[in-house]
């Protein structure tokens, strides 16, 4: 009976040794480049908008929250395109700072008509769904130019 509780114990020390030193070989959160946590401010930002123009009763409740979110997309694309780094690493890609500014005004530019659109009393959730579609396909474009190699960098 002794047996198992001294197995049981180094197990768990064993188990809490390695969990310990995998957390502290993994990047912390300072090693983040500044365009990384931009785009953790787009997808919180995403999340909201996605599930406010999901139905037309969420949209009814959240068109407050939808043109706050737009309205912040639109001042993270500004503070975007002051980052260069991405267009440093572009491939395939003849002149990369002028298709990034493209991309981050286009950005900009439909995120504010999405903010325009919640703003209104009387716009529609299909409106809205379709316009944040609009920004959704300016991000992916972007993505398949700049994102190249994201898996091997922490963007």
């Amino acid at each position: 009976m002794m047996r198992k509780w001294i197995t049981l114990a180094a197990s768990l020390t064993i188990g809490l040794g390695l969990g310990l030193s995998a957390t502290a070989f993994s990047g912390s959160a300072d090693e983040e480049s500044e365009l990384g946590k931009i785009m953790e401010k787009v997808q919180k930002n995403k999340a909201v908008l996605t599930k406010g123009t999901r139905n037309v009763a969420a949209y009814k409740k959240a068109q407050k929250e939808i043109k706050e979110a737009a309205d912040e997309w639109a001042k993270l694309a500004k503070e975007t395109k002051t980052h260069n780094d991405p267009v440093k690493a572009a491939k395939n890609v003849a002149e990369p700072q002028k298709k990034w500014d493209e991309l981050c005004d286009a950005w900009e530019k439909e995120a504010k008509k999405l903010a325009e659109i919640a703003d209104k009393a009387d716009s529609t959730q299909k409106d809205a769904k379709d316009q944040l579609n609009t920004v959704n396909k300016s991000c992916t474009e972007c993505h398949q130019v700049f994102r190249v190699d994201a898996e091997d960098e922490k963007f």
